[in-house]
């Protein structure tokens, strides 16, 4: 471009910006054309650089750790699908998320652990709609938005986190699950505080992953009993599945995360000020489906002769749940336990008199009660003597 005439570079001035060369001679045009040239050489530069910066960037241990957190969670690597190498980092959260409280704290520590990444948060108002306007909601409320700088770096990661859809009309990928992740406390922390869910009463927690596949799930709750030693399982929701942790180990995972909770507005997702240890044994168990006073009653009639089977009938329950409970092996805080002991077996002196008790005409019941034995046993024996005869 150095070696056009002047005529040329004036000509071309006039071309591009006749607004200016009505104002300016040929030699300021000829100036300004070469400030121009300068500065393009400059910004060329600029770009050179921050693209080299961004080849040789990386995170560091702790941003990692939040980093797969908030990806399990509620984070986002948005793509620019006009421009398939434009990919940034982004994390929303509503003032809806719990009864109206405001998570910008939240997205103001994130931002700072990610001030190398030149985060930035913007903020909007929304009005209710879908899930927020079934619930009720009719007032405006405040979203906000972190937003990372555009960059390559992105790119390589949104490979590892997304896969491609074509069974959407909308959606064009789906998140998924790295299968070289590893969890921390840091890491489970922030994940629990952007889709979890914390059930004090109960005593369990939810981890929402819904848009996860089975197997991905399966993986999750591998992780989360190899890395950190939490028990859980998958829970049907709809037709998907959460990640649910049981009583067993909630106070444990409670426990792991509550020191790296530092925003007041997350605060509830930790407290177990409302949860009770004792309120989760019989029949104050939010889910118990029988009183004391029905266990008392349930060995009442057992004692009677009733069949474990006409017990389930009349309180509603499955035989294994009547059989377990009169055995000890549930509902061990009533501390009853039906005393069994095995009747010595059958002679064949008393198998004889059966026989012959029988064909006089006494009923089976009459005869198990004069031998002191079981009712079935008696059957047994008369059943096998009418087939060998």
């Amino acid at each position: 471009m150095f070696d056009k005439k002047e005529n040329e570079i004036i000509e071309e001035f006039n071309q591009s910006l006749p607004h200016l060369s009505e104002k300016m001679n040929d030699q300021e045009k000829l100036d300004h054309y070469f400030l121009m040239l300068e500065s393009q050489g400059k910004n060329w530069l600029k770009n050179i650089q921050t693209f080299n910066d961004d080849k040789k960037r990386i995170f560091n241990n702790k941003q990692e750790q939040i980093f797969i957190g908030s990806m399990l969670g509620d984070g986002c690597i948005t793509k620019n699908y006009q421009n398939n190498s434009a990919c940034k980092f982004t994390l929303t959260q509503s003032t809806m998320d719990h009864k109206g409280i405001d998570k910008r704290s939240y997205l103001e520590w994130f931002g700072k652990e990610f001030d190398d990444f030149n985060a930035n948060i913007s903020e909007s108002t929304r009005k209710p709609s879908g899930l927020v306007k079934e619930c009720g909601t009719k007032e405006e409320y405040y979203s906000y938005t972190l937003t990372t700088k555009t960059l390559n770096f992105w790119k390589k990661l949104e490979k590892q986190w997304y896969v491609p859809r074509t069974d959407h009309h909308f959606f064009k990928r789906r998140k998924i699950v790295p299968d070289n992740i590893k969890l921390t406390p840091l890491t489970l922390c922030v994940w629990h505080m952007e889709d979890g869910s914390n059930n004090q009463i109960d005593g369990n927690v939810e981890l929402n992953t819904q848009g996860f596949s089975i197997e991905e799930i399966d993986f999750l709750i591998n992780r989360l009993k190899e890395d950190l030693g939490i028990q859980s399982k998958p829970k049907k929701s709809n037709e998907q599945f959460k990640i649910y942790i049981g009583i067993k180990s909630y106070s444990d995972f409670i426990e792991m995360i509550k020191p790296h909770v530092e925003w007041d507005c997350f605060k509830y997702k930790v407290d177990t000020s409302g949860y009770d240890k004792v309120a989760q044994i019989g029949e104050d168990h939010s889910q118990a489906k029988l009183k004391n006073k029905d266990i008392d009653k349930m060995f009442k009639l057992r004692e009677k002769g009733w069949m474990q089977k006409d017990i389930a009938k009349k309180f509603k329950v499955s035989k294994t749940m009547v059989s377990r409970t009169l055995s000890g092996d549930m509902h061990k805080h009533s501390g009853k336990k039906l005393e069994t002991t095995r009747k010595p077996r059958v002679t064949k002196d008393q198998k004889l008199e059966i026989i012959t008790l029988n064909e006089q005409g006494m009923f089976q019941k009459e005869i198990a009660g004069r031998l002191n034995i079981n009712q079935s046993t008696v059957s047994r024996i008369i059943r096998r003597s009418q087939c060998q005869g």
